[in-house]
């Protein structure tokens, strides 16, 4: 199961975002209502949105709404309730936790609708420094995105010369300790094939579990770089059959490299999404 690696983001007022999608094997279709879409065409954009969730999409549907501090937030969240359209995560910009996603999921359950799995965008200063203090995460929160793009533009810096890293990293620990995903900003070079990979090679290695794409044809390369390759699963079953099969050892050797309970540990834990 690779719920999170790739999310193929398009305006809601696009035609085609479920069906290409499925074209790329995204595992997540977003649609957007906030920075793609004109002021003037909100309202369009909400009832093209409907118009998506009229039938079934086959894989895991995403709304990101505007910010819930705005009016055409809560222009969105309202519609959303009105009309019944719950998609499977809902995506909350310059998130502030945990009051918007504790309100937007008691909302949905006001309304006697199920609520959507809430990941939270963390792309301001304000946002960051709210999820630094944060003890837990309210039940319905499933995961934190990074806004590597407003996060610049809120520090003064330019995004491409921006240096993001401790960001990154803040926002992959946080969620390791609440239990949530993890998901990296999108790579905005639509066509740089080197950068992109270079992107979600640092990502996975600072512990994220996917990353926004832009543009479809990212989405293959994303997937690839989330998706453990087939000799580290090999190599993660013969070290979780070998310590099953020696319980009265803690420590063991496989292939030269001595073995313990945390090398197990992150064995078990592949095994258990890639396996």
């Amino acid at each position: 199961m690779h719920f999170f690696r790739s999310w193929l983001c398009a305006p809601a007022l696009g035609p085609n975002l479920v069906q290409k999608a499925h074209e790329v094997h995204a595992d997540v279709a977003l649609f957007d209502l906030e920075d793609s879409i004109p002021a003037a065409r909100k309202d369009a954009a909400r009832i093209a949105l409907g118009r998506h969730f009229e039938a079934p999409m086959g894989l895991r549907s995403a709304v990101r709404i505007n910010s819930l501090a705005t009016y055409e937030g809560l222009k969105d969240l309202l519609f959303l309730l009105d009309r019944a359209v719950v998609p499977d995560i809902l995506v909350l910009p310059k998130a502030l936790l945990p009051g918007e996603p504790t309100l937007a999921s008691s909302l949905f359950a006001e309304r006697g609708l199920r609520s959507p799995e809430i990941f939270c965008i963390i792309e301001t200063a304000h946002s960051l420094w709210s999820l630094r203090t944060l003890g837990s995460f309210p039940g319905a929160v499933g995961g934190l995105i990074f806004g590597a793009a407003d996060f610049a533009a809120d520090l003064g810096v330019e995004l491409m010369s921006a240096d993001l890293r401790l960001v990154r990293q803040e926002i992959a620990l946080a969620a390791r300790r609440l239990g949530v995903a993890a998901i990296d900003s999108p790579c905005f070079q639509l066509r740089n094939a080197l950068r992109l990979r270079r992107e979600a090679r640092k990502a996975r290695r600072l512990g994220f579990d996917g990353k926004i794409a832009v543009y479809p044809a990212q989405v293959p390369l994303i997937n690839e770089s989330f998706t453990h390759s087939a000799q580290t699963l090999d190599r993660a079953r013969r070290m979780v059959e070998s310590f099953d099969s020696n319980p009265g050892s803690a420590i063991l050797q496989l292939d030269g490299t001595m073995v313990g309970p945390p090398f197990i540990k992150y064995a078990r834990r592949i095994l258990s999404t890639d396996g």
